[in-house]
């Protein structure tokens, strides 16, 4: 790619229109460098503008959530049940979610229609998370929320992790062996992704919780607690994707 991008420079510098008096070898040169390094320098500064508002500020994560003592209970950080008797569903869950966002200036993106998922909340430099929600009606008003949380790789931490990679492999080609202190350099690495990982999901799932709590809706511990919450022999009649 690097020897395509220098062609493309080199066929510049022959093509170029400069004036007679100021046609030098110099000038060629300069066209030259300013046709390479132009795409280069405007796809960094675009990446990295980017990546600068695809992400939340540090100090936003690392507050925390001022929760009821009635949700401060353990549970899956990948999956919270939500119970109404008043017919508050996903939507109002929703709608609370995103004034939380906004209120403490979080990065995020909607679902445009066509995503899994209903909000992806952009975190730090490697993970961002996304939730995705559905809601069951258990006759009346009665409804049941659900809400998953997803890791989602960040475009850097697939490219550091590659690179990585494959200068590991590299090493052991060229070697004949494999160095114990390689691997555990990388595990440290991975071990630090995965706990960075854990914290922002954790902060996420406070949020949601906290956004339940302001919508009306009640978190439970797992299905068995919302099944006593219905009718004894009713089933959920609908689910709202």
């Amino acid at each position: 790619m690097l020897g395509g991008t220098l062609c493309v420079a080199i066929s510049y510098m022959l093509r170029a229109r400069i004036e007679p008096r100021f046609d030098t070898v110099p000038a060629r040169l300069l066209v030259m460098f300013l046709a390479f390094a132009q795409p280069l320098v405007r796809g960094w500064s675009r990446y990295f503008t980017w990546l600068h508002f695809k992400r939340t500020p540090g100090a936003v994560i690392r507050a925390h959530e001022q929760l009821p003592p009635e949700t401060q209970f353990a549970g899956s950080l990948a999956n919270r049940a939500y119970w109404s008797e008043d017919g508050k569903d996903r939507h109002h869950l929703l709608g609370e979610m995103f004034n939380l966002l906004n209120e403490e200036g979080w990065r995020y993106s909607t679902d445009t229609g066509w995503n899994e998922w209903d909000i992806q909340i952009y975190g730090n430099f490697w993970w961002s998370i996304t939730l995705q929600t559905v809601t069951e009606y258990h006759g009346g008003p009665k409804c049941l929320t659900r809400a998953g949380l997803s890791y989602r790789f960040v475009p850097t931490t697939i490219l550091i992790n590659l690179i990585a990679l494959s200068l590991i492999t590299y090493h052991e080609l060229q070697t004949g062996h494999l160095d114990l202190w390689l691997i555990a350099i990388y595990a440290a690495f991975v071990l630090f992704l995965a706990v960075r990982a854990r914290r922002l999901k954790s902060r996420v799932a406070e949020i949601v919780d906290l956004a339940a709590y302001r919508a009306g809706l009640t978190r439970i511990r797992n299905r068995r607690s919302a099944a006593a919450k219905t009718e004894p022999a009713k089933e959920p009649v609908a689910e709202v994707l």
